[in-house]
């Protein structure tokens, strides 16, 4: 808790000097990317995830996200879909929130299982500069019987136009840290 805690504080005092330089950030978009996870005392996986967000009425967007990876010989997918909001806090500085169903499922020698349930998280968005962004949430997922998880992901994005930018997020959890580089195509 007090890393999230930390993360969260640390992130809104380097963004709120800056924020008035910046143009809005848009909550239409999508990503593509690869996609990295090291598991402790365990495998490392990677793949590829695909995100997507479609902004309305303001304040509110809604949301999709697809991650595959193999990881020591098994094939695993996590798909995620729900509906998050935006709080404006200062200038290019927002409060975001998110709250969706989650499954995920595995695959290996023609054995599959799977399961599902929730995510929500909490974070902050801003873009301190009109071609930088930065964002940081804490993450809480629960499949059901004992398999939640909390994380903590904090990630920077570089816009070469308003519509096209790269970037990478880092995402450490109760058992796992994940990189993800990609890029984004804002609309």
């Amino acid at each position: 808790m007090k890393i999230m805690n930390a993360m969260v504080g640390t992130l809104l005092l380097a963004a709120a000097p800056f924020a008035a330089q910046a143009e809005d950030m848009s909550y239409s978009f999508i990503d593509l990317g690869y996609a990295e996870t090291d598991i402790d005392n365990g495998p490392t996986g990677d793949g590829f995830g695909l995100r997507g967000s479609v902004g309305f009425a303001e304040n509110f967007f809604v949301f999709a996200d697809y991650l595959n990876q193999d990881i020591a010989g098994i094939d695993f997918d996590l798909y995620s879909v729900g509906l998050g909001g935006r709080l404006e806090i200062a200038d290019s500085v927002d409060l975001v929130g998110r709250f969706g169903y989650l499954k995920a499922e595995g695959e290996s020698g023609g054995f599959t299982a799977d399961d599902d349930g929730y995510l929500v998280s909490a974070g902050v968005r801003a873009r301190p500069a009109q071609q930088f962004e930065l964002e940081g949430n804490v993450i809480y997922r629960d499949l059901g019987n004992g398999a939640d998880d909390t994380a903590v992901a904090v990630g920077a994005r570089y816009f070469f136009t308003d519509m096209f930018a790269v970037g990478a997020e880092y995402e450490l959890s109760d058992d796992a840290d994940t990189w993800f580089a990609g890029i984004r195509l804002s609309f």
